[in-house]
C-alpha cells in the first residue's frame, strides 16, 4: 500500500516532465532557424563594425555570444531528450545520423594533423553541438507537424522583415541585401523561404493557405531584388523538377530518389556529349550565366584550392583548418590576389576535400544519398513533406557547387540540409497529454 500511495504522484510527475520535454523539443528547431535567419545576421554586422581587421585573424577568433547561444540550446536538447530515452533508438539507427556522427568522428581525428589544432577543435565542438542539438530536437520531438508550424512562423517573420527592408531601403551596389551583409545572403534566405512558403500553402487550408501564397510572392520578390542569380535559378527550377519527379514516380510506386539519380546520370552524360559535339563547355556556360568565363572569379579560387588538395588528397589539411585560421596560413602565404581575403572556396565539395580529403568527401556523398532516400520514404503518406525535404536537400547540393556550406558551423544552408534529412524520420503522431 505504501508503494501505491507514492507511485501515483511519481508517475504523474514523470508524465509532466516528459510532456514538458517534448514541448521544448518541438521549439528548438524553430529557435535554431530563428537564430540563423534573423538573429545571426544582426550579430555578424554588429561584430564587423569595429574597423579594419585582417579577415583571417578575425575569423580565427571565437564569438562569446554565439558560443553561449549554442551551449544553451544544446543543454536544452540534451535535458529534454533525457526524459524521452525510449525514443533514442530512432535517432541512433537513422542512417543520416550515423553518417553525421561518422564525419564528426573523422573530423575529430583530423585535429591531430591540423596546422591549428586549437582552432580546429573549437570549431569541431561547435559543429558537434549544432548537429546534435538540431538532430536530437528534430527526431525526438513527438509531433513533426507542430515542429514545422513553428518553423513556418519563423519563415513568415523572415520574409516580412526582408520584404519591408527591400521596399523601404535603397539597394546595394549589386543588389538588395535585406538584413544580411551581402546580396547572396538575402538570395539564399529568400530562396529557402520560397520553398517553405510553398509547402505551407500546400499543407494548410483556408486563410492560412492564402497567407502562405502571399508570403511566397513576397519572398520571391525579395529574391529577385537581391539579384542573386544562383539562388533565383535554383528557386525557380528545382521545386518544379522535384514536383514533376514525384508526379511521375508516385503512381508507379517508384523510388523518387533513384529516379532523380538516374536523371542526374542521364543529364551528365547528355551534357558531356553535347559539349563534345558543340564545343560548348563550362567557360561558355559561365559566359552565358555570369557574363565572364571564370564563374565570377571562382575558377581562380578553385585552381588554388585544387593545388592544395593535391598535397594531401586522402586526409586533407584537417577539419576547418584551411580558411580563416589566422596569420601564417597557406591562404595568407600562397593565395593569389583577392583569394587571400576569402573564407571559403565557393565550392562546398572542394572545401570538404581540402579539409578532410577523399575520406571526408566519401562520407559526404553517402550522407547526401541517405538524405535523398530518407525524403523519398515519406512520399506514400506525406507527399508534401517528401517534396519539401527533397527540394531542400537538392537545393543545398546544387548551392554548394558555387558556394560553400557543408559542415560549416551554423551556416543556414547546412542546418537546413540537416533539418531536411531528418524531418521525414521524426514522429508525425500527436500524443494525448
Amino acid at each position: 500500500m505504501t508503494d501505491d500511495r507514492y507511485s501515483g504522484p511519481i508517475l504523474t510527475h514523470e508524465r509532466e516532465a516528459s510532456a514538458s520535454a517534448r514541448f521544448v523539443l518541438r521549439w528548438i528547431p524553430a529557435i535554431i532557424m530563428a537564430y540563423a535567419f534573423l538573429i545571426s545576421p544582426f550579430l555578424m554586422q554588429w561584430g564587423n563594425s569595429g574597423g579594419d581587421v585582417d579577415i583571417n585573424v578575425a575569423a580565427s577568433q571565437s564569438n562569446v555570444l554565439n558560443q553561449l547561444f549554442w551551449i544553451g540550446v544544446f543543454g536544452a536538447a540534451i535535458g529534454s531528450a533525457w526524459h524521452n530515452l525510449k525514443d533514442i533508438g530512432r535517432l541512433l539507427t537513422n542512417p543520416v545520423t550515423l553518417l553525421l556522427l561518422l564525419y564528426l568522428a573523422f573530423a575529430a581525428l583530423s585535429v591531430f594533423w591540423s596546422p591549428v589544432p586549437g582552432i580546429a577543435f573549437r570549431r569541431l565542438v561547435l559543429q558537434a553541438i549544432v548537429v546534435l542539438a538540431l538532430g536530437i530536437s528534430t527526431v525526438l520531438a513527438d509531433d513533426r507537424d507542430e515542429t514545422l508550424d513553428r518553423i513556418l512562423f519563423v519563415i513568415a517573420v523572415t520574409v516580412l522583415v526582408n520584404f519591408a527592408d527591400v521596399l523601404l531601403t535603397p539597394p546595394g551596389p549589386i543588389g538588395h541585401e535585406g538584413i544580411y551583409s551581402q546580396k547572396n545572403g538575402l538570395g539564399a534566405a529568400m530562396a529557402f523561404s520560397v520553398l517553405f512558403c510553398i509547402y505551407g500553402a500546400a499543407a494548410k487550408r483556408g486563410r492560412l493557405r492564402v497567407v502562405f501564397l502571399g508570403l511566397t510572392v513576397a519572398a520571391f520578390y525579395a529574391l529577385v531584388e537581391s539579384k542573386s542569380k544562383t539562388s533565383l535559378g535554383l528557386a525557380v527550377l528545382l521545386p518544379i523538377l522535384i514536383y514533376v519527379a514525384i508526379l511521375i514516380t508516385r503512381p508507379f510506386r517508384m523510388n523518387v530518389a533513384l529516379f532523380l539519380l538516374f536523371c542526374l546520370a542521364l543529364g551528365l552524360a547528355g551534357w558531356f556529349y553535347v559539349s563534345a559535339m558543340t564545343r560548348f563547355g563550362f567557360e561558355e556556360l559561365s559566359m552565358l550565366l555570369f557574363g565572364d568565363e571564370t564563374f565570377t572569379g571562382r575558377t581562380v579560387i578553385w585552381s588554388f584550392v585544387v593545388d592544395v588538395i593535391s598535397r594531401n588528397p586522402l586526409f586533407g589539411q584537417g577539419y576547418s583548418s584551411f580558411w580563416g585560421i589566422g596569420a601564417g596560413s597557406i591562404v595568407e602565404r600562397e593565395a593569389p590576389g583577392f583569394v587571400v581575403g576569402l573564407l571559403q572556396s565557393h565550392n562546398g565539395y572542394l572545401d570538404v576535400l581540402v579539409e578532410t580529403g577523399l575520406i571526408g568527401l566519401s562520407i559526404l556523398i553517402a550522407l547526401i544519398l541517405a538524405a535523398l532516400f530518407s525524403a523519398a520514404r515519406a512520399i506514400a503518406l506525406r507527399p508534401a513533406l517528401c517534396w519539401l525535404s527533397m527540394t531542400l536537400v537538392v537545393t543545398v547540393v546544387c548551392h554548394n557547387m558555387l558556394e560553400s556550406s557543408w559542415f560549416r558551423g551554423y551556416s543556414l544552408t547546412w542546418m537546413l540540409f540537416v533539418l531536411a534529412a531528418l524531418l521525414p524520420q521524426a514522429s508525425g503522431k500527436r500524443r494525448v497529454r
